[in-house]
This record gives C-alpha cells, structure tokens and sequence, in this order.
C-alpha cells in the first residue's frame, strides 16, 4: 500500500518520497490528460512500479528524474508513446498550463509534493 512521508537517506542527503500523493497526481492526470474515468486511472496506476514498494533513495530519484506527465503518457500508451506516429508528444507543449494544472489538482485534492529533497 502506497503512502506519503517516506523517508531514504544516501551519501547525497535524504528524500521525503510522498509516494500516495505521487500516485494520486498520475492519476488524475490520466483522468484529464487522456480522458479515462479515475476507477481506470487508479488501475492504470496500480498495476504499475509506481505502486509498488521502494527501498532506497536510487527508486526515488528514478521517478523523479521525469515529470508525472511522462509516468502517465508511459503507463496509458506504452513506453516510446513520443517515438510512433500517436500524436502525443514526448513532454508536454506548453509547459505552463500543464503545470497549472499539475497545482489545480495537487491542490483541489490536498497532495503533497512527491519528492522533497534535503
């Protein structure tokens, strides 16, 4: 079961991987960004490495190394969405509005920050 306020240190400090509020961004995002209802969003997301449990600071620097955007465009249309001819591009276009919405929904249902490095 996924959760916030995961704590992993390394040689580099420490991260607060807010894995429940990570989990719940993706999802919604799916929900506005692809257009599927939240039961399917929350399976998508379920069924993927977002879901499962993480050891150590590398697992966490691992999702934070792209934005949610990529984790939800991968899980919907298979990784390499970008690369065929589906339209989606590899980042977001216009990077303000998306994240405008990024804050719309970490705020309208009270997520925390996924990553919070130390």
């Amino acid at each position: 079961m996924v959760r916030d306020g995961l704590v992993f240190k390394d040689e580099d400090g420490q991260v607060i991987f807010n894995q429940y509020s990570f989990c719940e961004l993706v999802k919604h995002l799916l929900v506005e960004l692809v257009g599927i209802s939240y039961e399917e969003a929350s399976q998508t997301v379920e069924r993927s490495p977002l879901a499962e449990p993480v050891t150590d600071a590398l697992g966490v620097a691992i999702f934070s190394h792209d934005l949610p955007y990529y984790w939800a465009m991968c899980f919907y249309y298979g990784n390499g969405y970008w690369w065929e001819d589906k339209g989606i591009p590899a980042q977001p276009e216009d990077m303000d509005a998306y994240e405008a919405l990024e804050n719309k929904i970490m705020e309208k249902y009270d997520l925390k920050e996924p990553f919070e490095w130390e």
